[in-house]
């Protein structure tokens, strides 16, 4: 009862949404009314309705988005790079200034001899002045020797302290040391604030110098020649020296200003000049320990850039105008002492101006988001229509909107009973083929998950129909429908027979949707085209060129299509079977693709099991077997030789093989629990069953195929493969602890069933085969392990293993014939012969 309920259930809803798919947005379906075509007849409103105007709300959108304007966002690399390049500006100046390597002159005394030195404290001429002389010693007549040294902005050697260049006027330079030779002896001291100095030392010959090194500031040099002085100063004179000068090491302003230009050449010369010399006074200025000037013109023109940049700048008539502007107004260029610098801010304003760019850009998304929130907010125009409005007279050229009035206002008549007549074919469809699924496909019918799927291809196929209804204008053909895709899907999904009903289904789709000969035909054989390719493959390389010869046939068939039934012979039948057969390659090419991509996800739905999922099953790289090598490695070599004997017997009878050897390999996986519990995996160790009762053996043993089961859902294996798990044994007794526990506890009080396996007789042909391939290689492994494998030998041992299992009624469940059981024992004794061959003894070579 509870099969029928959800059988009829899932046909029910397949009727119900296939009739739905079809009929949504096809009102006007088949009755000529498309934009573009002549009006049959005058078409009159049969009710009030308001119409949607598309083009009225299109106008109504357009005039909104007049008004619209894009958002912007600050581009922060564009600030950074504005601010760079005028930095770059600032630093090239000040890098310019420098001129070439000199070479440093220092004093000689060679020509003096240098006996003591004696420091002077600068306060003090002498630090002995005042003082008598020591007793014994005569006193020493001395002098007082006056100098200065200075720095010597222009250059010329002369202090002029009231003619002031580059903005700094020649300056005393403090902390100067000087050093004097009289009399063999040496005597230093340092000049004042202001870059004098006095000296009181003996009188006489006096050799006095400056030396460059560590005395006034890097890259200083002398501008005059007294650096070294001699001089004769007599007792109690006081003597003064030539002005030492010092200057900057700086190219001229023409060499600094012809070097910028090169590389500036959108800065003026007269911008160039002022950067010059603001970097030539910038010199004497640090060396007199003052802060440079030209850091503050730069400050300046970053804060101008910073004030310009708030504007936001967002296309080039607005760059033009912030740049004009800040060539009106420049920014303020302040000195230390609050003077204004007037050349420096020009200069600046023109270093800003020229290196300004555009600093804000469109914010795609944002902007995308406000145009779509402004189309939104437009409401939809509409046009009224009362009852008897005219729509659209005979032979006027129709639109979207009056087709769209006509389905609105009920102009068309009949639209109810079309749509009761489209949901009549659509039962009387699913009627024939659940009939004939009954009716020849009972195990099928029965299994209400394979109906739902079938149902649901059904419904997926309506799907396909109305897509190349919805396609069909923009591709100029109805051939791009996808029935290339079920065909796929019906063929592995279930089997050949099956998809041959689905092209039944696809084609009486195709009709009731396109109300289009041509289209059914091609939903017909378009289904069809792929199912003798896939139907029993084997390799996923003969999925993968079916997909490729079956577009070509699929495209074939287009083209046929429309010769017959949608051209003529005239001019345009090459370009109308070119235009179907292309299409029809492409969709059938997408289609194919798809269909196979999807295929894992309905496998794993509705557990159905597929050649392509037989084939990942029998992959000696699956996880499931993995841990089977792993754990219990002798148990794994046996399933392996159960599936070739599984394999080779299923193919000789026409079973399915790729199932038979599955199931074969994960029959005895519930043994990885327990592993050294069975005699295959015991290697050099004592039998754990000598040391339990028998009921204890027995329900471990019993254990393996319920573990199995729960290890099968943990690794998803399918249900059809996991079969193989349950039946494998049957229900048959498990013979050896049967009969110990007779002899532990005598006849009578054993229960037979207390020692039955947890599993059920085989239902299939597949099952049947595993079970008889287990039972007959566990048999040889034993036997052959102390007889000599020969062809009577195997013989023997697979009769005597098939007979039992047929005496014991295992194989009255499945639908193995007689005839087949001939069979299989044939391919068994042929794959156990190959396998044990004898093979040649080598001379001297014991062992092989």
């Amino acid at each position: 009862m509870r099969i029928t309920v959800l059988r009829s259930l899932s046909l029910v809803a397949a009727v119900g949404l296939m009739a739905l798919v079809l009929a949504v947005g096809s009102d006007l379906s088949g009755t000529g009314l498309e934009p573009g075509a002549q009006a049959p007849r005058d078409f009159f409103a049969e009710r009030t309705a308001e119409v949607p105007d598309p083009i009225a709300t299109a106008a109504a959108v357009e005039a909104a988005l007049e008004e619209f304007e894009p958002v912007y966002v600050t581009d922060p690399e564009a600030v950074a790079s504005i601010e760079e390049a005028i930095d770059a500006v600032f630093a090239s100046a000040v890098s310019n200034v420098e001129g070439g390597p000199r070479p440093v002159v220092r004093p000689d005394f060679s020509a003096q001899t240098t006996t003591t030195t004696v420091p002077f404290d600068t306060t003090t001429s002498t630090g002995a002045e005042g003082e008598p002389p020591p007793e014994g010693e005569e006193e020493v007549p001395v002098a007082q020797l006056n100098g200065q040294v200075f720095i010597d902005v222009n250059g010329d050697g002369i202090l002029q302290v009231d003619e002031p260049l580059y903005g700094v006027a020649d300056t005393g330079l403090g902390g100067a040391p000087i050093v004097a030779l009289s009399n063999g002896a040496t005597y230093e001291t340092v000049t004042a604030n202001d870059g004098t100095f006095q000296l009181t030392l003996p009188a006489g010959s006096i050799t006095i110098a400056i030396d460059p090194v560590g005395s006034f500031p890097a890259g200083f040099i002398f501008s005059t020649s007294t650096f070294q002085q001699d001089v004769e100063c007599a007792a109690d004179e006081q003597c003064d020296v030539f002005p030492i000068g010092v200057t900057g090491n700086v190219r001229t302003l023409d060499e600094q200003v012809a070097s910028m230009r090169d590389q500036y050449a959108f800065l003026g010369d007269e911008t160039l000049f002022t950067l010059a010399s603001i970097a030539t006074g910038d010199v004497f200025r640090v060396a007199l320990g003052e802060r440079p000037r030209m850091l503050f013109v730069n400050n300046a023109a970053i804060d101008r850039v910073r004030d310009v940049i708030e504007t936001e700048i967002r296309d080039q008539a607005e760059l033009d105008a912030a740049k004009n502007n800040v060539v009106r107004n420049p920014p303020f260029v302040v000195l230390p002492d609050g003077t204004r610098d007037d050349a420096a801010s020009a200069a600046a304003a023109e270093i800003v101006s020229s290196r300004l760019q555009i600093t804000e850009q469109i914010d795609e998304a944002a902007t995308d988001s406000a145009r779509q929130e402004v189309i939104d907010s437009v409401p939809q125009e509409t046009q009224p229509f009362e009852a008897g409005d005219l729509i659209v007279r005979t032979g006027e050229e129709l639109t979207e909107f009056q087709i769209d009035a006509i389905g609105r206002t009920g102009a068309l008549t009949g639209r109810t009973l079309r749509r009761a007549a489209l949901v009549g074919v659509l039962v009387m469809m699913v009627a024939s083929l659940g009939f004939y699924l009954a009716r020849f496909r009972p195990n099928f019918w029965h299994s209400p998950r394979m109906v739902a799927l079938w149902a649901l291809l059904l419904v997926l196929g309506a799907g396909a129909v109305r897509l190349a209804i919805y396609l069909e204008p923009r591709a100029g053909t109805y051939y791009v429908l996808p029935a290339v895709a079920f065909g796929y899907l019906a063929a592995v999904l279930f089997d050949n027979r099956m998809g041959t009903l689905m092209a039944l289904a696809m084609a009486m789709l195709a009709a009731v949707g396109t109300e289009q000969a041509g289209v059914a035909v091609f939903g017909l054989l378009a289904t069809l085209a792929p199912i003798g390719f896939v139907s029993k493959v084997s390799t996923r390389r003969a999925f993968r060129n079916s997909v490729v010869v079956s577009s070509v046939a699929v495209a074939v068939i287009a083209g046929t299509a429309t010769w017959f039934f949608d051209t003529g012979v005239d001019s345009s039948l090459l370009e109308s079977v070119g235009l179907a057969t292309g299409w029809a390659f492409v969709a059938a090419l997408v289609a194919s693709l798809v269909a196979l991509a999807t295929m894992p996800f309905f496998e794993s739905a509705f557990d159905v099991t597929t050649t392509l999922r037989l084939l990942e099953l029998t992959d000696r790289n699956h996880e499931a077997l993995q841990v089977l090598q792993e754990k219990a490695f002798g148990t794994f070599n046996h399933s392996l030789m159960v599936g070739t004997l599984a394999d080779a017997a299923a193919k000789t009878i026409g079973a399915n093989n790729l199932l038979a050897r599955a199931a074969a390999y994960f029959h005895d996986l519930g043994k990885t629990e327990n592993p050294t519990y069975y005699i295959e995996n015991q290697f050099g160790i004592p039998n754990p069953h000598d040391e339990l009762v028998p009921e204890e053996s027995a329900k471990i043993i019993r254990a393996h195929v319920t573990d199995g089961i729960r290890l099968a859902a943990r690794y998803r294996i399918p249900s059809e493969v996991a079969e193989g798990i349950l039946a494998h044994h049957g229900d048959a007794i498990m013979r050896y602890f049967y009969e110990k526990a007779r002899q532990y506890h005598g006849t009578e009080s054993v229960n037979p069933d207390d020692y039955r396996h947890a599993g059920h007789k085989p239902r299939t042909r597949e099952m049947a085969i595993v079970m008889m391939a287990d039972s007959v290689e566990g048999a040889c492994r034993a036997v052959f392990s102390e007889e000599e494998p020969t062809t009577e030998a195997i013989t023997k041992v697979v009769n005597r293993v098939i007979d039992e299992k047929v005496g014991d009624g295992q194989l009255n469940d499945c639908n193995l014939t007689l005839a087949e059981l001939t069979t299989v024992r044939s391919a068994f004794i042929e794959a156990l012969v190959g396998h044990y061959h004898q093979r040649i003894q080598y001379p001297n070579f014991p062992g092989i």
